[in-house]
């Protein structure tokens, strides 16, 4: 049928009192959308319109919601009666006579094929890539966080191999890119038939694959490391690529969980690091990133760090406030003029914590991080006080999530309270901020803006949870992910993009690309619709010497925040309201919730049930659907837990708290925004049939201020 039919509906009212629900009403939409006369339907059940192919969990679900004598919504394939098939969106709501009888059923049903196929392509855009067929980057996050997650439950191992092809740019530039891409499209098929069919090969872009080995009861390292050797002897046989023999080989880098590292983000980066200790070390390589080496019992990192034995040396650095900071110029890109710089800490010259990420690797072993992030803080703001940056540029200093809301040490009050006043601050943190700490987020953020300095967030792209997170944060400068402007461009690329530019639209947030080291790289990034750039292009890290003028950061334009403290107070200050029964509000509630499923990790998703009790074992299995792809997932109510379920962050909220009497869904992703915000009206009646005022909206500012009520109240991580 035509796409016309996503705009039909077909009205059915069913006779609840006599068995089997004869159909008593047949609206004209309900003709035209299955192609049965009213004539011959009226008397009949919609069972009719089963067939062979309809999958009998979702009629149960109709059967079970007749039974019981409530509503019911859920999209299932159904036949015409010309015997072609449709996916039918159906709705069912119970009608009630005045004594509380049951006597019929209204049914809504509508033609969703083109919406479900249209679903399936953007899914396939968004998760695998279109040169190899493989998974893409924003499907191995996915899988890899729930890889963790089925881990960690059931006591299991994992790998993930970082498969980088050393010779891949030799290939492109002597034979153009139609021949780079055949020879990736080629090593793909034999590193198909490779790998197990239970784990997930990916290309997350350029000449980079990974491989996540997951379910491994036991010793993942010693399979891991076959794979690894199997890649390497499946790319060590020429490839023929428009009929010229291609030599190509591969470095493989390994990371094992729970050995090695126990997040995402570590998994990711000591395999890349494992990668390049395979490089280094010749071609048809391979190594296996250690963090505790089996020979010795000691810790140590592939190149034989460990954290652990520099904690002295980091006690000297804190007690000697031993640091050094540069600076990376920030330039507006249509111009050349630096506006900003961002101040980047190093350790003493020589040591063995000269680098940052040793720093921060041994202070976390030490139990130190606020202490060396307060110090990192202090050296950059001493450095640009001492140069008389003054306000001539603003000043980026990046804050560790877990230091969030901390306060200033006594050692570092002086000069820190002398830059708030004399510098142009912008802080500048990561998502994981938000996963963390959201509530001391708030206030911190709440207080910068208040003073008149900016917020920044970093890593734009790396993770799609920066991107869910956007709205929630609506930062001053928005800092691409360099992976955006040196990677080849991809479709996701494409939705990054897209949901970068729907917050500039809203919010006027500036756009930064990082990591422009040449004229190409600069092109990609005003592609990218960047107008601020850093890196190498413009200067590599060093002494800070400011240019005389004065060139800050322009300050987005405020978003005009609502007034009201829980999502209900916010949206009926600019809606109507009207009445319902908790049963006739479920279906939206439903609705929201399988909107934020097809987002996916894009999607972040705030609901407040008033209290524990109605956190039901059915609403715990949803929300255990949920929290496998939403990048965040909270649940509100009196004396519900931090964690009701495994990766859901809890917030008990006091019976007093105005939160209490609501029930509100809220859910956010990079191109959606809806909230069903409600109140309880106090009846004293079964549960289904208490009454609420409600609202439901779908302005994309107005659920933002709605979330961001929420956001205030989510308790902090156990890591946090």
């Amino acid at each position: 049928m035509s796409s016309v039919c996503e705009e039909i509906a077909g009205v059915v009212i069913a006779d609840a009192t006599v068995q089997g629900y004869p159909l008593t009403y047949v609206s004209p939409g309900f003709e035209q959308l299955t192609g049965y006369r009213a004539a011959d339907m009226l008397g009949r059940s919609c069972g009719l319109l089963a067939g062979p192919e309809t999958d009998p969990g979702a009629t149960e679900v109709l059967r079970e919601a007749l039974a019981a004598g409530r509503e019911a919504y859920v999209t299932l394939l159904n036949y015409r009666a010309d015997g072609s098939t449709f996916w039918n969106e159906v709705a069912l709501a119970p009608q009630r006579d005045a004594s509380g009888r049951l006597v019929q059923y209204l049914g809504v049903q509508k033609d969703v094929t083109e919406r479900r196929a249209a679903d399936a392509r953007i899914h396939d855009l968004a998760y695998f890539d279109t040169l190899t067929r493989l998974a893409n980057r924003a499907a191995l996050h996915s899988e890899l966080q729930r890889a963790l997650r089925d881990a960690r439950a059931g006591e299991t191992e994992l790998a993930l191999l970082f498969v980088d092809l050393d010779d891949f740019k030799r290939v492109n530039d002597a034979h153009g890119h139609h021949a780079g891409d055949a020879l990736l499209r080629a090593v793909a098929d034999r590193l198909r038939a490779v790998v197990r069919p239970q784990d997930l090969l990916a290309r997350p872009g350029g000449d980079e694959f990974t491989l996540l080995i997951r379910g491994v009861a036991r010793d993942v390292a010693g399979l891991a490391t076959d794979l690894a050797a199997r890649v390497n002897a499946a790319l060590r046989e020429p490839f023929e690529i428009d009929g010229v023999p291609q030599d190509v080989r591969a470095s493989v880098g390994v990371s094992t969980f729970p050995r090695d590292a126990t997040t995402a983000e570590d998994l990711l980066r000591h395999a890349d690091a494992a990668m390049y200790v395979a490089k280094g070390g010749g071609k048809d390589r391979f190594h296996v990133y250690r963090s505790r080496s089996a020979a010795t019992g000691r810790e140590g990192g592939d190149d034989g760090f460990a954290p652990h034995a520099a904690v002295g040396e980091l006690e000297r650095i804190l007690a000697e406030h031993d640091l050094t900071a540069v600076f990376q110029p920030i330039v507006e890109i249509a111009s050349g003029t630096v506006v900003a710089y961002e101040a980047l800490t190093r350790g003493p010259q020589g040591s063995v914590l000269q680098r940052p990420d040793r720093l921060f690797a041994t202070a976390a072993v030490a139990g130190r991080i606020d202490e060396l992030d307060w110090l990192c803080r202090a050296t950059a703001a001493r450095a640009a006080l001492d140069a008389r940056l003054g306000k001539s540029a603003s000043l980026f200093i990046n804050c560790e999530p877990s230091t969030i809301g901390s306060a200033c040490p006594d050692a570092h009050r002086d000069v820190w309270d002398r830059a708030q006043r004399e510098l142009d601050l912008v802080l500048e943190i990561t998502e994981r901020a938000v996963t963390d700490r959201p509530a001391e987020l708030v206030r911190v953020i709440g207080e910068h803006r208040g003073a008149g300095r900016g917020i920044a967030l970093d890593d734009v792209g790396a993770d799609d949870r920066s991107l869910a997170l956007l709205p929630l944060l609506e930062p001053d400068v928005i800092k691409l992910d360099l992976r955006l402007v040196q990677d080849r461009p991809s479709t996701d690329q494409a939705a990054i993009v897209s949901a970068v530019a729907v917050e500039r639209e809203r919010t006027g947030a500036q756009i930064l690309a990082e990591g422009i080291e040449n004229e190409q790289h600069l092109a990609v990034a005003r592609s990218l619709g960047a107008t601020l750039g850093q890196g190498w292009h413009w200067g590599r890290p060093g002494p800070l010497s400011p240019a005389p003028g004065s060139h800050t950061l322009h300050r987005r334009a405020s978003c005009g925040r609502r007034v009201g403290a829980t999502p209900f107070e916010v949206v009926t200050a600019e809606r109507p309201t009207a009445s319902a029964t908790k049963a006739l509000l479920l279906p939206i509630s439903h609705h929201l919730e399988h909107r934020a499923l097809r987002i996916g990790e894009g999607a972040v998703i705030l609901s407040a049930f008033q209290e524990a009790k109605h956190f039901t074992p059915k609403t715990l299995r949803r929300y255990e659907t949920l929290v496998r792809g939403a990048s965040l997932v909270a649940a509100f109510g009196v004396d519900l837990g931090d964690e009701p379920v495994a990766g859901v962050r809890g917030a008990h909220i006091d019976a007093d708290d105005a939160l209490a009497g609501e029930w509100s869904v809220v859910v956010l992703g990079p191109h959606f925004a809806g909230a069903l915000v409600a109140k309880d009206l106090g009846d004293t009646g079964p549960d289904r049939e208490r009454r609420f005022e409600f609202a439901t909206v779908y302005d994309r500012g107005l659920v933002v201020a709605a979330a961001q009520t929420l956001l205030a109240r989510i308790a902090p991580t156990r890591a946090g």
